[in-house]
This record gives C-alpha cells, structure tokens and sequence, in this order.
C-alpha cells in the first residue's frame, strides 16, 4: 500500500481550522456535538483524498462517506439511528484496517 500525500495542503488547512474550531466550541456545546463534528471532519477528510484521485481503492472510502453524510444530521432527529451510524462506521473501519493490515502482510 502507499504512502503518498491524497490530501492537498490547502485541504490540510480546512481539515485542521475544522478540527481546532471545533474543539474550541465544544466548550459550550452539548456534549453529543463532539461525536458530530468528529464524523463531519473525518467526512470532509474523505472528500478531500477522493477528490486527489490518488488513493488505490476509493470504494470503501467513497461508501463510508456517503453513508456518514446521509445519516450525521439525525444526532437533532433520531439519536438511536445515529448511535448506530457511529457503531456500524467504526465495525467498517476497524475491518478495513484489517483488511490493509493482512494485505501488507501478504505483501511480504
């Protein structure tokens, strides 16, 4: 697997600015908030590493991010469902790491 840079340096900067904003506004916002911001930025990462056109399987990525941004807003509607989006995304992310994992192992 590569190790090349897919996140611009301008995307690096929004990524970051998100990120310490968001921390910084946390201080005052309900405590569920933080779960939203931390899926919205690892949604926006995604965008920017698909948007390089360098990443070796987009699949996984581009479905994780579209199920992430079809269901982050129900943290204001439907707790329960978005409990499960946090949950089901972080199974999804644990396998693919998994997944990298044993193919770089097989790579050896």
């Amino acid at each position: 697997m590569s190790q090349r840079l897919v996140v611009s340096e301008d995307g690096l900067y929004e990524v970051l600015a998100f990120l310490f904003s968001s921390a910084h506004i946390l201080v005052n916002e309900p405590h569920l908030y933080g779960t939203f911001r931390l899926i919205d930025g690892a949604s926006r990462l995604i965008g920017f590493a698909l948007e390089s056109g360098q990443l070796e399987d987009e699949e996984f990525l581009r479905r994780l991010k579209e199920d992430v941004d079809q269901r982050k807003f129900l943290l204001m509607t439907d707790e329960e469902t978005y409990f499960k989006l946090l949950e089901e995304s972080t199974r999804a992310m644990a396998r693919q790491m998994k997944k990298r994992s044993d193919a770089r192992e097989g790579d050896s």
